[in-house]
């Protein structure tokens, strides 16, 4: 099971899509409260969690955002004004974290205790059971738009290779959800082959 580290509050921001960690997110913020939340994290240079909802609406009946416990801790890596005079603002995975417990602010922001969780990935690069992984990740790797994303790849890595692949493939985002709860770099890559095998590769 990975290694609970430090607990911390950081602002919840709970999305219909999500982003493993070493992969990037391109985001349009409009909300007052989450323009607030990416002016917080810059002048405070922290980051936030965006979690995956759990249904169409996203809200429980509690009144709170119904989403996943397990997301992703991201820092703000770039930001700009779109053309549609809308904050862009692009997001960087770090951690996978588990949420705590949640409250909302006077401002309806999300904020909640997390705790990272550290999670170490055996080498499996010399294993012929996941030759096929290997394989692809460095056949896309390559490709010139791939390398424009300046991934870090670690092929020593397993938990590493399985977030690269996982970011690249056309995973839908409760694929994403899945792999990312899976608690080992074994587990991560079987589930990414049998979706490999599934979309024919």
């Amino acid at each position: 099971m990975p290694k609970k580290e430090e607990e911390n509050s950081y602002p919840i921001f709970p999305l219909s899509i999500n982003v493993l960690p070493g992969a990037y997110l391109p985001l349009q913020i409009f909300e007052p409260r989450y323009l607030d939340m990416v002016k917080s994290s810059l002048a405070k240079e922290e980051g936030f969690c965006i979690a995956l909802t759990k249904d169409a609406e996203g809200i429980s009946v509690g009144g709170l955002p119904s989403h996943h416990d397990i997301c992703t801790y991201v820092e703000i890596v770039d930001f700009n004004q779109l053309q549609n005079g809308l904050l862009g603002i692009t997001v960087k995975g770090l951690d996978k974290v588990m949420i705590l417990d949640r409250w909302k602010q006077d401002d309806e922001l999300l904020i909640a205790n997390i705790s990272k969780l550290k999670e170490l990935g055996e080498d499996l690069s010399e294993d012929p059971a996941y030759k096929e992984i290997w394989s692809m990740l460095l056949e896309i790797s390559h490709h010139p738009e791939i390398k424009k994303l300046n991934l870090e790849i670690d092929l020593k890595n397993s938990i590493n290779v399985s977030y690269v692949l996982g970011s690249l493939l056309p995973l839908a985002p409760i694929e994403k959800q899945i792999m990312l709860e899976l608690e080992n770099g074994i587990e991560k890559l079987d589930y990414l082959k049998s979706i490999i095998k599934r979309l024919g590769g």
